[in-house]
C-alpha cells in the first residue's frame, strides 16, 4: 500500500472513526461490517486493518474517539482530599457536590448537532447498558476514574462503611443519574413534558441532597438557629 500524507492519513483515519460510529450506532458490533464502514467512509477497506489492526480495533477505538472529542468537567476537578488532611470532610463534601454537579453536566452537554453526536450518543448508551466483550477495556478504562473519585469521597464522608457498601453507595449515586439521562425521553413521555427538565440546576441540586441525605451527612444541611 502507498505510503499517504500524514494530512491525508490522518483525514482517512478520521472518516472511517466516524463511519463506524453512524454503523456501529445502526446496526451495533455484530452487524456491522468492514466493507460496509469502509465504504461509507469513501476508503479502501484494507485501511482498516492498516489503521486499527481490523473490526475489533476499529470498534474500540471508535469508543475512545467518542469520550475524546468531549470535553470533560469531571477530569477538570482537582483530586479529592486525603483522608487525614486538616478539613478533609468539609472538602470532601464540597467535592461529592462538585463531582455530582460536573457529571450531569458532562452526561447532558453531550452535543447532538450533527449525525454522528446523535449515532455517538445512541451507541454509547447502549454500551452502557450492555457492554459488548469487544468493548469491555474502553468501558472500564474511561469509567474506573469516575469510581475512584466518589469511593475516595465517600472514605471520608462514610468512614464506617465497608469497601462493598462504599461501592454499593458509590453505584447509587451514579445509577441515579444515568437513570435519568439515558431514560430522558421515557420520562418525557410519561410526564408529558417534551422540555424536561426545564431547570437543570434544580435537578442537580436535588440529586446532590439526595446523595448527602441518603449518606446520613447532616452538616451538608445546617439547620436555622431558632
Amino acid at each position: 500500500m502507498n505510503a499517504q500524507p500524514a494530512d491525508a492519513t490522518q483525514d482517512t483515519r478520521h472518516r472511517l472513526l466516524e463511519a463506524a460510529i453512524l454503523i456501529f450506532a445502526e446496526k451495533g458490533y455484530d452487524g456491522a461490517g468492514i466493507r460496509e464502514i469502509a465504504q461509507r467512509a469513501k476508503a479502501n477497506s484494507a485501511l482498516v486493518t492498516y489503521h486499527f489492526g481490523g473490526k475489533e480495533g476499529l470498534y474500540r477505538e471508535a469508543l475512545r474517539f467518542i469520550h475524546q472529542r468531549k470535553h470533560s468537567q469531571v477530569v477538570l476537578l482537582p483530586p479529592p482530599p486525603e483522608p487525614d488532611a486538616p478539613g478533609a470532610r468539609p472538602a470532601a463534601i464540597q467535592g461529592l457536590k462538585d463531582y455530582i454537579r460536573a457529571f450531569v453536566a458532562d452526561l447532558m452537554s453531550c452535543p447532538a448537532d450533527s449525525e454522528v453526536d446523535a449515532a455517538a450518543m445512541a451507541l454509547i448508551g447502549r454500551e452502557i447498558q450492555m457492554p459488548h466483550p469487544v468493548s469491555a477495556p474502553v468501558l472500564v478504562e474511561f469509567a474506573r476514574p469516575y469510581m475512584e473519585r466518589v469511593l475516595a469521597l465517600l472514605q471520608i464522608l462514610c468512614p464506617d462503611l465497608d469497601g462493598d457498601a462504599r461501592l454499593r453507595a458509590t453505584l447509587s449515586i451514579q445509577g441515579q443519574i444515568l437513570h435519568f439521562r439515558n431514560s430522558l425521553e421515557f420520562i418525557r413521555l410519561i410526564t408529558g413534558d417534551p422540555d424536561f427538565p426545564k431547570d437543570l440546576e434544580v435537578l442537580t441540586q436535588h440529586f446532590i441532597d439526595f446523595s448527602l441525605r441518603g449518606l446520613g451527612v447532616p452538616e451538608a444541611f445546617p439547620q436555622p438557629r431558632p
